[in-house]
Parts: C-alpha cells; sequence; structure tokens
C-alpha cells in the first residue's frame, strides 16, 4: 500500500507541473525571434514539401536538424493549423520524461531516495524551468541524451537487456538528430571518460559502446545524410556538416562567447537553488574518494559537459541543460545527510525569503512601474500570495533543507499558475499577432499592395499575415516607398525614437499602434481616404 501511495503522489505532482507549464502556452503569443522562425520555417517546408532540408525564406537553414521540425509540421498537418498548446507539450513533455527516468534510476541506486524533492527542485531551478516554457528543441535533446547516459548505465552495471545494447546507439542518434552535434558528444565523451577512469580503462569501453554500436551510429547519420544530398545537395549538406558544426564549434558567427562564460553564468542559471547546489556538491567534493559509482558517473557527466561546451565558441545558457538533471539528481542524493547543516538550511532560506517579499514589492510598485499597467492585479497578487505561501511554508520547515526547498518550489508553481492568466494583458510586448491583425485591417481600409518591415526581424509575420513582407533597413529606402503604391509597414517605436528623421517622415500618414510597434500606411494612396481615416492613427 506504501508503494502504491508513493506512485500516486508521484504522478500527481507531475500532473501539478504539466498543468501549472502548460497554461503559459494556453494565454500567450509566439516570440517573434525563435519560435514565429521555427513555425515559419515548419510552414516553408510543407508548402516545399522537403522533410530533410529547411529555408527560411528561401535561405538555408542548416542551423537545426530535422526531428523538432517534425513534430512541428505533423502537428500542422494533423490540425490544420498551429496550435501554442501542442506546440508547448513537445517541451513539457521531454522535461516530465526526464524527471520520471531520473526518478527510476536513483530510486534503484538509492533505496528511499527523495524523489519528491528532486523532481520539485529539478521543476523549478532556472534555465531547465525556462527551457520547459519556451518552442525550442533543447529539452526534447536532453532527454534522448539523459535516456542514453542511463542505458550506458545499466549496461555498466550489467543489468541491462539485450536490446539495450543496439538501442544505446539509437538514442544518441536521436538526440543528435535533435538538436546536432551535441547530442553525441555529451553523452560518448561522458561515457568515455568515466569508463577510462573509474571503469577498469578506456578499453573497457568497447563493451558497452562498441564497433557495432558505432555502426549502427554512422549507418543512421548517413542514411540522413544521403536524404540531406538527395534532397538539398551537396551545398546544404557542406553547410551542415562544416558551416554549422565546425564552424560554431571553432570561430563562432552566431553567440560566440569566452571560455569563462558558463562559469559565471551558472550561478545565476541555476537559481533560485544556486546557493543549495554549491553548498551541497561543494561539500561532497571533499570526500570524492568515499562516494559511489554512480555519484563519480554523475559528476563525470557535469564536469566533461560544462569543460566541453566551455571550450566551443558557440555559447548560450540554455545549451547546457543537459547538466541539470545531473547537477539536481547529485544534489538530492548528497543531501540526505545535510538536511539539518546550517548552510544548506541558510541556502534554502534565502529564496525563500525572497518569495515572501514578493507581494509586500508587488503591493508597493502598483501604480509606480509602467509594466504594471494594463495587469489584471487580482491574478497578480494571487501569483505574489501563491509564492509568499511557498516561502512562508519553506521556513517553517527550515530545520529539513529538503522538505523546506520542496515547499518554496510548489509556491513558486503555482506562482507560475496564476502568472499565466495575466499574460493576455502582456502579449503585445511578447508576440505580434494583435500588431498583425490590426495592420491587416489598416492595409485592407487603404488598399495596401503589400507588407514591409524595417530593421527588426520582421520576415517570420508570414505566418500571421500568409504572404512575404518586404525588408528594409535605411531610411533612404523607405522613402523611396513615396513614389509607390500603398504598402503596409511594421516598425518598432524603439527605431522611431532613435531617428527623429524617421519620426518626422511618419508624421501624418494614417497608423495604428500595438505595443511598442507600429503598422504604418506608407506610399502614394491610389484613393481616397474613407470617412473618418484621420482618426485611424490610434494607439492600442
Amino acid at each position: 500500500m506504501g508503494l502504491f501511495n508513493r506512485e500516486k503522489k508521484m504522478k500527481t505532482r507531475h500532473f501539478l507541473i504539466i498543468a501549472a507549464l502548460l497554461m503559459p502556452f494556453i494565454f500567450r503569443d509566439y516570440t517573434p525571434d525563435n519560435e514565429l522562425r521555427y513555425i515559419s520555417i515548419a510552414d516553408e517546408a510543407i508548402q516545399d514539401g522537403t522533410w530533410f532540408t529547411f529555408h527560411n525564406h528561401g535561405e538555408a537553414y542548416a542551423d537545426k536538424p530535422p526531428l523538432y521540425f517534425w513534430l512541428v509540421m505533423l502537428s500542422r498537418l494533423l490540425l490544420g493549423s498551429h496550435q501554442m498548446w501542442l506546440l508547448g507539450l513537445f517541451s513539457i513533455l521531454p522535461m516530465i520524461g526526464t524527471l520520471l527516468l531520473m526518478d527510476k534510476w536513483l530510486r534503484r541506486e538509492r533505496q528511499g531516495f527523495d524523489t519528491v524533492t528532486c523532481d520539485w527542485l529539478m521543476a523549478t531551478t532556472g534555465f531547465f524551468l525556462a527551457s520547459a516554457l519556451v518552442l525550442r528543441m533543447d529539452m526534447l535533446m536532453t532527454f534522448f541524451i539523459t535516456l542514453s547516459l542511463y542505458t550506458f548505465w545499466r549496461l555498466y552495471k550489467g543489468i541491462a537487456a539485450p536490446r539495450e545494447k543496439w538501442l544505446l546507439p539509437v538514442y544518441i542518434f536521436l538526440a543528435l538528430f535533435t538538436k546536432g552535434p551535441y547530442g553525441v558528444m555529451i553523452p560518448l565523451a561522458s561515457m568515455a571518460l568515466f569508463t577510462g577512469c573509474f571503469g577498469g580503462g578506456l578499453k573497457q569501453f568497447g563493451r558497452y559502446f562498441g564497433v557495432r554500436q558505432l555502426g549502427i551510429l554512422l549507418a543512421l547519420c548517413a542514411l540522413w545524410f544521403a536524404a540531406i544530398y538527395w534532397e538539398g545537395g551537396s551545398e546544404y549538406l557542406d553547410n551542415l556538416l562544416f558551416k554549422q558544426t565546425i564552424g560554431r564549434g571553432v570561430h563562432s558567427f552566431h553567440h560566440a562567447q569566452p571560455i569563462w562564460y558558463y562559469l559565471v553564468r551558472l550561478p545565476l542559471t541555476l537559481a533560485p537553488w544556486s546557493l543549495l547546489y554549491l553548498a551541497v556538491i561543494g561539500r561532497g567534493l571533499f570526500k570524492i574518494k568515499e562516494k559511489s559509482d554512480l555519484e563519480k558517473f554523475f559528476l563525470t557527466v557535469i564536469a566533461t559537459t560544462f569543460v566541453m561546451l566551455s571550450l566551443v565558441s558557440s555559447k548560450l545558457d540554455i545549451y547546457l541543460i543537459p547538466i541539470y538533471p545531473f547537477v539536481v539528481g547529485l544534489s538530492v542524493l548528497w543531501l540526505e545527510p545535510l538536511r539539518r547543516k546550517w548552510y544548506t538550511r541558510a541556502a534554502v532560506a534565502v529564496p525563500a525569503a525572497l518569495f515572501i517579499l514578493v507581494l509586500p514589492a508587488a503591493l508597493i510598485a502598483k501604480g509606480q512601474m509602467p509594466q504594471f499597467a494594463g495587469l489584471s492585479m487580482s491574478w497578480a497578487y494571487l501569483g505574489a500570495a501563491l509564492l509568499l505561501a511557498g516561502g512562508t511554508a519553506g521556513l517553517l520547515l527550515i530545520k529539513d533543507a529538503g522538505r523546506s526547498a520542496t515547499a518554496s518550489a510548489m509556491g513558486l508553481t503555482g506562482m507560475i499558475l496564476a502568472a499565466s492568466l495575466n499574460l493576455p494583458a502582456v502579449n503585445d510586448r511578447i508576440g505580434l499577432e494583435r500588431l498583425t491583425r490590426a495592420g491587416a485591417a489598416l492595409a485592407a481600409e487603404h488598399r495596401a499592395e503589400g507588407y514591409a518591415f524595417y530593421k527588426f526581424r520582421g520576415e517570420n509575420l508570414d505566418v500571421y499575415l500568409g504572404t512575404q513582407l518586404s525588408g528594409f533597413y535605411t531610411l533612404e529606402e523607405l522613402k523611396k516607398l513615396d513614389a509607390s503604391s500603398p504598402v503596409l509597414l511594421f516598425i518598432r517605436g524603439r527605431e522611431v525614437r532613435r531617428e527623429k528623421e524617421l519620426e518626422r517622415w511618419l508624421d501624418g500618414k494614417p497608423e495604428v499602434r500595438v505595443g511598442d510597434y507600429r503598422a504604418v500606411i506608407a506610399g502614394h494612396p491610389q484613393l481616397k481616404p474613407k470617412k473618418n481615416n484621420q482618426d485611424t492613427k490610434t494607439d492600442e
């Protein structure tokens, strides 16, 4: 009966996490930089009938492998449109899968392992949480990396089923097929280093990943590359293998950062539990020789991934999320004897106290900060109150650092759930759907013959408008529109504030404003203005 109750509670908390993380996807718009681009790329692939090569408005997009795009494309083909809640599940479900996998792994290795604390900490840790709240492929890759490392561990321990030896290269390929080279680099390097240092020497590595497993991995890659060559030719294949892989790794043209980037950023991206992880793992490292093979394996994965990704030129905080399950899992493994130590209790008391202060801060800041404008303060106060309740419970349970952190994490999850209900009020600052709707209405009123954008990534607005947009990047180019047929032009407010001449050029032109964007009729009008056209200029 005890086991049944424990499993029932585990299912309940996972359901609560799914519900809380799915809510933002129900209420928010797509972000224009990445999410809208992925959808536009998927739509273009459907239109072109391609499944292995992708383009963004005709330009090759070899940055990412196909698996995630396939999910986006299939959801569109099945439902007839893109549904944010469904696309959100492609981030949330891999996260839950990773939690379940780590629970299963650690329960088998450590009797009485605290899966409750592990789940709540992992679900609310910095960029691991952030990765579940955006439409990206990183969480899916993390799941396949964790699955491949778990399978290796079972082979190492001699408890794997015969088929798992053949599934290991498949899991590694799926990680590669989701995001790229990290999907291969992280598991293979971690497995090899652990075997070399703690598993009898590197010569033993072939017992777990030998020539046949390498052959399966290479064969799957060969099939993928052949499909690319057949569909996109040698130029696209060269772009994928050399420019996007070697180019980014050695001298990146995107996201280039110094070698110490992650060392400085990691404490921020592990918030709000950074102090707890630092205290527990730092204390555990003093007795590393006494640790089990599993603990050494987790440390190997963390260290190998951290060093390897630090050496790669291209860096983003979200790239490092494959180590998060192992940071959290190792911390909870080592937390048990340290639950009542003063430094672990202090490490969880700090975020709990900060959570408590959010509600008073919101009350003080009301009416004094423009970003509060338009928000339903009822939902804001509810979220802050749930955060306060979690922080208060955390301080009341402070004698046990694990229970304290769990209570605070539950309050944070409740806050996310409540805050999601306020997203419609801030969607104009998140995405551009309402801007395009207002712009399309203005374009129809003035019979504009096209759409354009100025100095921002506006090409992917075709997802909303169903037509291609022209890009302009200098004021001189814009002024040429004065002699053309009417065009609906999208402009950011920041450009207007920066360029006084642009502001003068826009003066008197029909426009609508949504958030910090404007949709403006540019060009030579061919029709007489409609009645009340002088009132077209509005601020929504």
